[in-house]
């Protein structure tokens, strides 16, 4: 019997790639500060509202339970647009897949994109591939310490911009941003911004391709989104087999293009090697394409044997873009999207909630008449103090009072959810035994306050 302890896990090996430049690699570093332009910067954008409503274009308002986006505000009960919303990005992500594979993951994942920012200060610091793994088995020296050292602080210094920017969406950034500088910001914010910190410094700087084939989930079940006709990254193998490293010719007939140089392998950031098929680890970050091209183009050889294509192609057959799963995706993302669009662009400037009390049902008045209780809930969507005028239509011979109101009217600033207590009394004898329909309407003075209806009863005996 064996005294060697069996694991069920392999030991990670650290990953070196190299850098490569080429088409897609300018991609990917447009692609790269586009988004993190967009995440950075955004929060500082100013954008005028008036009436007192908070300046900043993009604020999640969660102590106020408002989300403002430019023009667009939306309220707590506009909260299954957050639903949809979630929805759409996943039937979007799931149109991508069908088309091109794990594109998303390879231009636009946050963890790709800030893996390559950390990557590129590591460069800066410790310099090309081979001289960081020559680094790595050099004993501690000061020339060393000081390039790990300063790796390390701007790693830092990324991931506490990472966190910081994250916080300014949900509070005004300049001010919080002071509030950080003399230390005066929340146990909220800071706790956020350390947690957020640490997260980004380990999971760009140390966990990386581990995120990929481990933590992420995607990775596990995107293949069953894959068919015939989606555009994969995917080595000629009839073009490039056999493999010749030295170019000399062989026996058995010409050498393929592939000579076996392994450049597409140390560029990997996941560390596969794109000629042994298809593997779920494959981000289609497009690395090893740009690298082979690069040899291919020394070598006065066609480029493409690492490309974009389908496994119909690479069969001899035209690959079909358009087919039944990507109109299906194409189709649920328009009507999604246009939905969403259509409720945004017809939402009303006031919002109405009436709640008849339950206790008592009714109340018998000296005068004979009976008396129905109610909360109303006026919302203001608008930029301006509004006052609104409450009418109840459909119930004869009624008055309807509003507790604390001198002219019946209710009041309410920019952004306001408030109640009023109304009471609606109809005279004696008039109406008939039972709960009996009626409608609330709301009228705003001014044209631009909008109206709304609400449908209620009112109680007899």
């Amino acid at each position: 019997m064996s005294n060697s302890t069996a694991t069920l896990y392999a030991a990670q090996v650290k990953i070196y790639p190299s850098y490569q430049s080429g088409f897609f690699r300018k991609i990917r570093w447009s692609v790269l500060f586009f988004l993190l332009g967009i995440y950075y910067l955004i929060p500082f954008i100013r954008w005028e509202r008036g009436g007192g409503l908070p300046n900043q274009a993009v604020l999640f308002d969660l102590p106020n339970r408002k989300f403002y986006l430019f023009d667009i505000v939306v309220w707590p009960q506009e909260i299954f647009l957050l639903t949809f919303l979630l929805i759409l990005m996943a039937v979007g992500l799931f149109f991508m897949t069908s088309l091109a594979g794990r594109v998303f993951c390879g231009y636009m994942c946050f963890q790709t994109v800030w893996t390559d920012l950390f990557l590129a200060v590591e460069r800066l610091f410790e310099g090309s591939r081979n001289r960081r793994m020559k680094l790595d088995r050099e004993g501690w020296s000061l020339g060393k310490g000081l390039r790990k050292a300063g790796k390390h602080l701007a790693w830092l210094m990324i991931g506490a911009a990472t966190g910081g920017a994250f916080v300014f969406y949900f509070a005004d950034a300049p001010t919080l941003l002071g509030r950080y500088l003399d230390g005066s910001a929340s146990f909220a914010a800071w706790f956020t911004l350390i947690f957020l910190t640490l997260t980004t410094y380990v999971m760009a700087g140390f966990a990386r391709e581990q995120v990929c084939i481990y933590m992420c989930p995607y990775a596990r079940f995107q293949g069953a989104m894959f068919d015939q006709d989606t555009l994969v990254i995917a080595y000629d193998e009839q073009r490039g087999e056999p493999r010749q490293a030295n170019r000399r010719q062989r026996s058995d007939g010409v050498p393929g293009h592939c000579i076996d140089c392994g450049a597409c392998v140390r560029v990997c950031p996941t560390g596969i090697d794109i000629r042994d098929g298809q593997q779920y680890q494959c981000i289609t970050c497009a690395a090893c394409i740009d690298a082979c091209d690069a040899v291919m183009d020394r070598m006065k050889l066609p480029r493409g044997l690492v490309r974009y294509t389908s496994l119909r192609e690479l069969a001899g057959l035209p690959t079909r873009l358009l087919r039944p799963r990507v109109a299906v995706y194409g189709a649920i993302l328009l009507l999604m999207a246009g939905g969403i669009a259509w409720n945004l662009a017809t939402q009303a400037p006031v919002d109405l909630n009436v709640l008849r009390a339950r206790k008592p049902l009714y109340i018998t008045r000296s005068d004979g008449s009976i008396q129905n209780n109610y909360t109303v809930r006026v919302l203001n969507m608008t930029s301006r103090p509004q006052h609104y005028a409450l009418t109840a239509e459909g119930l004869d011979h009624a008055h309807l009072t509003v507790a604390a109101s001198s002219n019946g009217g209710l009041n309410v600033e920019p952004g306001e959810a408030l109640p009023f207590t109304v009471y609606l009394a109809q005279a004696a004898g008039s109406g008939q035994p039972g709960p009996q329909p009626i409608t609330f309407h709301l009228r705003a003075t001014d044209p631009a306050g909008g109206s709304d209806v609400y449908q209620s009863v009112f109680m007899r005996p």
